[in-house]
């Protein structure tokens, strides 16, 4: 049974302008996120969402993964290696500027049906 991975950021709660942090205009956007798979689901042992905090720098580059949540099995390692290789574009300020951002992204390890 394959696992699939379904990459999901945690923050697209703050879409209105209004729940946006101070000064930011734009949360940073995902371009890519590698899917991978994680053994420990893939055999049945664990499933569920693993939470990293993700700071997006100017470039759009990821510069810190940090887990914040873990369902073991080593998922937590590898969602933060697949953050660690992902894509977005950076957060803009309230003059339309790339600024770093840090926020929290959700990684949901579920076993395919």
């Amino acid at each position: 049974m394959l696992a699939r991975v379904l990459p999901t950021l945690a923050l697209s709660l703050f879409a209105c302008a209004a729940k946006l942090p101070s000064g930011i205009s734009q949360l940073p956007l995902t371009v890519s996120v590698p899917q991978v798979t994680c053994p420990a689901v893939t055999n049945g042992a664990v499933h569920g969402t693993v939470v990293l905090d993700v700071q997006v720098g100017l470039g759009g580059r990821v510069e810190l993964v940090h887990i914040d949540h873990d369902i073991g099995g080593g998922c937590g390692e590898i969602a933060a290696a697949a953050l660690r290789e992902a894509a977005f574009l950076p957060a803009l300020d309230t003059d339309g500027h790339p600024v770093a951002h840090l926020f929290r992204y959700e990684y949901e390890f579920a076993a395919a049906k």
